[in-house]
C-alpha cells in the first residue's frame, strides 16, 4: 500500500473531531512543557480569550483537562518518601498511563467523564472531589508528559510545547511548591536538583521534538497565544456552521492543521499533497522562525 497522502491524513483527522451519529467528537490540543513553564496559565489565557473561562462546565465549547489528575494512587513506603520529598513524581512511572489513555479516548468518544482531583499536600487521589468534563468542541490536555507515552501522544489533533528556561521555572516553582503545597524550601530545592531537572532533561525536553508549535515564553507570548486562539476561533466558527448545515459537513477540513513548527530560518519543506494547502506566511514568534501550514 502506498503512503497516506497529507490530504487524506487531515480528511480522516476530520471524520475523528467531526460528528457523527450525533455525538460531538473533539479536537484534542496535547499542552506539554516542563515545570512551571506556563502550561495551564497558557490554557487558561486561551480560554478567557475564547469567553469560556466563566461559562458552566456543561456549556463549554473549549475545556482544559491537567495530566496532574492522573498521578497514580501510591503504596505506603511511596507515600512516606514523597512526605520527606523523595518521591519522584516527574518520572513517567508516577503517573496512571492507562486510565490517561482510557479517558481521553472517551473524551473523543463524546463522552462525558468523571476524573478524580489529587491533593497535592497528601500526595493522594481524592475519590470524593471529582471533576465533571462534558462533551466539548476542544480539549486542552496539559501536563509534563503528555508527548513521552506514544499511544497518548497519537490521540492528540495538534500539539504545543511551552518552552520556558530553567531560571524562570525554578523561581516559579519554588514559591508554587511552598504556598500551594505545604513544601518548605529545602524540600523544593532538593526535589528540583535529585528529581525535577534530571527528569526534565531525560523525559521532557525530549518530547519537544513532537510539537507542532513551540511556544517561547509560556503566556507572556502573546502573538503566539493569540495565533492560536484565532484558529480555534476560527474551527469553533467552522463547526458552527456545519452543525447548521449538515450537509457541508464533508466539505473541507478544520482550520486548525498547523505543521511542525521549526526553529530555523528555512521554511519546512512541502509534504504529498501540498496541492492542497495554501502556505501561510512565516511568523516570527519571540525572534524564532515557525512555518505553519494552514488548509482553507
Amino acid at each position: 500500500m502506498g503512503e497516506t497522502s497529507a490530504s487524506e491524513k487531515i480528511d480522516t483527522e476530520m471524520k475523528t473531531n467531526g460528528s457523527e451519529n450525533g455525538v460531538k467528537t473533539p479536537f484534542l490540543i496535547g499542552v506539554g512543557g516542563g515545570t512551571a513553564s506556563g502550561k495551564s496559565t497558557v490554557c487558561k489565557r486561551i480560554m478567557e480569550q475564547l469567553g469560556q473561562e466563566d461559562m458552566d462546565h456543561a456549556q463549554r465549547q473549549v475545556v482544559t483537562i491537567s495530566q496532574d489528575s492522573f498521578y497514580r494512587e501510591l503504596t505506603p513506603a511511596e507515600k512516606a518518601r514523597a512526605l520527606r520529598g523523595q518521591f519522584n513524581f516527574d518520572h513517567p512511572d508516577a503517573f496512571n498511563e492507562q486510565l490517561m489513555l482510557k479517558t481521553l479516548q472517551d473524551v473523543l468518544q463524546g463522552k462525558k467523564v468523571e476524573i478524580n482531583e489529587y491533593d497535592y499536600r497528601t500526595n493522594s487521589i481524592c475519590p470524593d472531589r471529582k471533576l465533571v468534563i462534558y462533551p466539548a468542541d476542544v480539549v486542552l490536555f496539559e501536563g509534563i508528559l503528555v508527548f513521552y507515552y506514544p499511544e497518548i501522544r497519537d490521540l492528540f489533533h495538534m500539539k504545543l510545547f511551552v518552552d520556558t528556561d530553567s531560571d524562570t521555572r525554578l523561581a516559579r516553582r519554588v514559591p508554587r511548591d511552598i504556598k500551594e503545597r505545604g513544601r518548605d524550601l529545602d524540600q523544593v530545592l532538593n526535589a528540583y536538583m535529585t528529581f525535577v531537572k534530571p527528569a526534565f532533561e531525560e523525559f521532557c525536553s525530549p518530547t519537544k521534538k513532537f510539537a507542532d508549535v513551540i511556544i517561547p515564553r509560556g503566556a507572556d507570548n502573546t502573538v503566539a497565544i493569540d495565533l492560536i486562539v484565532q484558529h480555534i476561533r476560527e474551527f469553533l466558527n467552522n463547526r458552527t456552521r456545519q452543525d447548521h448545515s449538515p450537509h457541508l459537513a464533508s466539505g473541507g477540513t478544520s482550520a486548525l492543521n498547523l505543521s511542525r513548527g521549526r526553529e530555523e530560518n528555512v521554511p519546512a519543506p512541502p509534504e504529498p499533497g501540498a496541492t492542497a494547502f495554501r502556505r501561510f506566511s512565516s511568523t516570527i514568534i519571540n525572534r524564532k522562525l515557525f512555518s505553519f501550514t494552514l488548509n482553507y
